[in-house]
């Protein structure tokens, strides 16, 4: 840090024990943070508008969710579980086909609750336990009647119905064993599990006395292997034998209803316990993947709906704000559109400065700022990405030296007379391309509207277009889908305009939301490629053009309703009579030829008459001297002068400069930079500090010889010898032209000497 900067501080004189370190940086001084080299400048990535997670990620969830917990409540009310939703489980075979047992028989009610395994004897009667340490287990209350037989988990038996099959129960689940021989009489022998006396017993061990109630090879079932012991609670008695005083089947309880014939139906359980050792139970598990399922497709069904409903608002929004910016992009702004920014509310985030193609803003201090007011183009690309809305387009003063034409591209002073393309003063090549299709249609329309053409003379054209460009060649593919009769004039090649780039220059699609659904796409491609993409178009459909053939006069003829177009052939170098400048001779083109036509569309654009140096130049000279760049290569090792210092200029000499062993020197008549993309004229400055190119202002060329250049600045002239001079100051809009055609511009008050309009100077090449 400089001695002078360390006085400055404040603490300068304070020991150094004595200053706390909050922050310690190795370039804290701002002149030795600017010698670290700079990340590369931050690039253009002007993206489309688009919605992302943070707000759609729960749009529809809430409702979707509320709504499957509705179905699958309701899946869940219409089809139960087995035994109901109040019941643990569902019932056996007996148990629910007796009316009388219900949820109260056994549970009692809210006033007068009562236990499950206390409620059996209501209907079985009280009859304990036969064997003796299960009688002194039962009156101790550890055994009771729920232990072995538990009601909706493992209550099972086998039914005997006379002249039917034995049926094999358990709880919800019954089988009738087709193949056993049919009971003989009425009754119902309940079958114990294994599982119900391991809290006693160990069934596993052959010690235990339990294992002699198992039938062999049945240790697999594990705790769900049957117990042939059916003699619990009675004797088997036969059927003549009479009760015995101090017996335990005192009253024959079970008698009503097992009957005096067990020890038959014990031996018969047995029988079909060992065919059928176990019952699988319902499984509960695919009722609760329907009821899941049911929720599940309720939530999928109810999110895609309110998605879909909310995607169909939003593209029938769009599409009914589609004409609104259509018509934006087809008509030209009649007043100035600048960008307003409020400062209070900026966020600096480069939205607005990466949309917009003609660099009009820059970010300064933090904010967003309009540094170019000259070169907007009143698009409203800026304010589409401007995310919290800090940025406005709004109308200024009233742009006077535009076409007056309509909605329909419509010329205002000569009806049935259309324009398209740059002429308008709309730029954009795709909205060139837009515009050619709308005035076609427009056209169709109108012709239809007025019924087929009945007169006299020759049949006319349906539609003279004249101009091959974006625009032309859009119009001819349209008019033929329409199935008009046409013809399209061209004073040079088709897409001049387009051939006219730098070899291998790229076209961009820039980043605006048209309707181009037609034939001509337009993304990001080289000018080779757009070339022969287009020109394979033009031979596949045949559309008729006719090249090297100027317009010469456009005339209503007396009945007024129709035109007559005048051409005549620009071979060997002929140029249009009424743009030739003042010093150049005319010179005469092929004969002329009349063609007559319903309608008109001039897309003539505004390129095709390059402003000329206003010196005298003979055809030794002429013949060096160019109005735009093909190819960069063929000049490598050339001595370049580059006249202008436009966005154009600044291109092509950037790419001459580039090149091995080109000289380039830079004529601009100004005393700085006055216009221009601020990445050009960075571009143009950086070549020219390491040497690469020459910037000459406030100079201008005063005379060409065949190999040296004069070279006026400041009233003192200067001879370098050159090779070839590119004269890139601009074009001449085609205004008397159009003025002889009867379209006027809004206001004529705004026209220069030469009715050139400031609109309509060179802009950026390229930008579509």
């Amino acid at each position: 840090m400089a001695d002078r900067d360390r006085r400055d501080e404040p603490s300068a004189g304070k020991p150094p024990a004595a200053l706390p370190t909050l922050y310690a940086s190795p370039l804290g001084d701002a002149r030795d943070r600017a010698a670290v080299p700079r990340e590369l400048p931050r690039g253009r990535a002007a993206k489309r508008a688009e919605k992302t997670s943070d707000v759609t990620r729960f749009r529809g969830v809430l409702t979707a969710t509320v709504v499957a917990a509705a179905a699958a409540g309701l899946s869940a009310f219409l089809v139960p579980p087995p035994g109901g939703h109040a019941s643990p489980g569902p019932l056996s075979r007996p148990h629910a086909r007796a009316a009388s047992v219900t949820c109260a028989s056994c549970h009692g009610t809210a006033g007068a609750e009562k236990r499950p395994d206390e409620a059996c004897a209501s209907c079985h009667g009280a009859h304990a336990p036969r064997r003796r340490p299960h009688e002194r287990l039962f009156k101790s209350g550890a055994l009771r009647c729920s232990t072995c037989h538990p009601i909706h988990q493992a209550d099972q038996g086998v039914a005997f119905i006379p002249g039917e099959p034995p049926i094999r129960f358990a709880p919800g689940v019954e089988r009738a064993l087709d193949d056993a021989p049919p009971a003989h009489l009425e009754a119902t022998v309940p079958i114990v599990t294994a599982a119900s006396c391991k809290g006693c017993h160990d069934p596993r061990s052959p010690r235990d006395p339990i294992s002699r109630c198992f039938a062999p090879g049945t240790e697999k079932l594990g705790p769900d292997k049957p117990s042939l012991c059916f003699d619990e609670h009675q004797t088997a008695l036969p059927p003549d034998t009479p009760d015995r005083p101090g017996s335990q089947n005192r009253g024959r309880v079970c008698a009503a209803q097992h009957g005096d014939d067990r020890p038959v139906a014990w031996d018969a359980a047995r029988d079909v316990a060992l065919t059928v050792p176990k019952l699988d139970r319902p499984a509960t598990s695919a009722l609760s993947w329907l009821w899941l399922g049911t929720g599940t497709l309720a939530f999928a069904l109810t999110l895609g709906l309110v998605r879909g409903t909310g995607a169909l608002r939003a593209r029938r929004r769009k599409v009914q704000d589609k004409p609104q910016a259509t018509e934006a992009l087809l008509k030209p702004q009649t007043r100035v559109r600048l960008p307003q920014i409020d400062t209070q509310t900026c966020l600096g985030c480069y939205a607005c400065v990466d949309a917009c193609p003609y660099d009009v803003l820059e970010v300064q201090k933090y904010v967003a700022v309009v540094v170019r007011p000259e070169a907007c183009c009143g698009l409203t690309l800026c304010e589409q990405r401007c995310p919290n809305g800090s940025l406005r387009i709004t109308d200024g003063d009233t742009i006077g030296d535009r076409p007056r034409i309509d909605d329909a591209l419509q010329s205002q002073d000569t009806p049935g007379l259309f324009l398209a393309g740059d002429v308008t003063g709309l730029p954009l090549i795709k909205n060139a391309i837009l515009q050619g299709a709308h005035a076609v249609e427009k056209i169709a329309a109108s012709l239809e509207a007025e019924g087929p053409f009945a007169g006299p003379a020759e049949r006319p054209k349906d539609l003279v277009i004249v101009g091959a460009g974006p625009a032309g060649i859009s119009a001819a593919l349209r008019a033929k889908e329409l199935g008009l009769s046409f013809e399209v004039i061209e004073q040079g090649s088709v897409a001049q305009s387009i051939r006219s780039f730098p070899r291998g220059k790229l076209v961009f699609d820039q980043p605006l939301d048209l309707p181009l659904t037609g034939k001509l796409w337009l993304k990001e491609s080289t000018k080779e490629e757009l070339l022969s993409h287009w020109m394979r178009i033009i031979r596949k459909e045949e559309l008729p053009i006719r090249q090297d053939t100027r317009m010469v006069a456009v005339s209503r003829e007396a009945d007024g309703k129709l035109f007559r177009v005048t051409t005549e052939s620009t071979l060997g170098g002929a140029a249009p009579r009424a743009e030739l400048p003042p010093q150049t001779p005319p010179r005469e083109g092929g004969p002329p030829r009349d063609v007559l036509a319903r309608r008109v569309l001039l897309a003539i654009g505004q390129r095709g008459t390059p402003r000329r140096l206003s010196i005298e130049l003979s055809p030794d000279v002429e013949a060096r001297v160019h109005y735009h760049l093909a190819d960069a290569r063929s000049f490598e090792g050339k001595r370049v002068i580059v006249v202008g210092l436009g966005d154009v200029a600044m291109e092509i000499a950037v790419a001459l400069a580039r090149q091995p062993g080109t000289t380039v020197i830079v004529v601009h008549r100004g005393p700085t930079f006055t216009r221009g993309k601020s990445r050009n004229i960075d571009e143009v400055k950086r070549m020219h500090a390491a040497g690469r190119l020459s910037l000459r202002f406030e100079t201008e060329i005063a005379a060409l010889d065949p190999d040296i250049a004069a070279l006026r600045t400041r009233g003192r002239d200067e001879r370098v010898p050159y090779d070839a001079v590119f004269v890139l100051i601009g074009s001449i809009p085609p205004w008397d032209t159009l003025e002889a055609c009867g379209v006027r511009v809004a206001a004529e008050a705004h026209m220069g000497p030469d009715r050139s309009p400031s609109i309509f100077v060179q802009g950026p090449t390229g930008a579509p």
